[in-house]
């Protein structure tokens, strides 16, 4: 009985995730091919370096642990280009509550009225966008997107967890 239990508790942790991640390629390159890869990133005025540096970090390792080759941007074989985005985002949900109406009711037995109820929702959404180029076709031959909800992290291990994370699911599709 435990051993269900466990598993059911599993799948409801695991179904509680808000990170979304798509993926696309061409289907007419073979991706497997270039081992060699640069990550590219021009830092904008106002960027967020710390997280910057904690994404490039990621790449890396996660394309080495795939058997990629990390080499000079001139000597790659392709690159990886990253763009980050938090746009506010506002969610309006409406449900019905049941009220009884008892004793204001004729007749006999209870009668109630659905009552819809409002609620409006506010919240960042974070989006990491990474994309494989070939650099000599200038040619997006990869691309990964990851959304999810803009959570706020307390220590700089914590927010390296999550990134690392994200990236991992991010990738998982990247072929080796």
């Amino acid at each position: 009985m435990r051993i269900y239990l466990l598993a059911l508790f599993l799948i409801l942790v695991s179904g509680c995730s808000s990170l979304k991640v798509q993926t696309d390629y061409d289907p007419d390159t073979d991706i497997r091919a270039p081992k060699n890869f640069a990550v590219v990133h021009k830092t904008f005025e106002g960027e967020d370096t710390l997280t910057s540096d904690r994404i490039i970090a990621a790449l890396k390792s996660e394309l080495t642990r795939k058997g990629y080759v990390e080499s000079p941007q001139e000597e790659a074989d392709f690159y990886l280009l990253f763009h980050t985005g938090v746009t506010s985002k506002t969610r309006i949900d409406t449900d019905y509550q049941y009220v009884n109406m008892y004793p204001y009711t004729y007749g006999y037995g209870y009668h109630t009225i659905a009552v819809p109820q409002t609620r409006t929702y506010s919240y960042e959404e974070a989006k990491l966008i990474v994309d494989a180029v070939v650099p000599k076709k200038n040619k997006i031959i990869w691309r990964g997107t990851a959304v999810d909800y803009l959570k706020e992290m307390k220590t700089p291990q914590k927010k390296t967890a999550y990134i690392n994370k994200v990236v991992k699911e991010l990738l998982k599709s990247f072929p080796k």
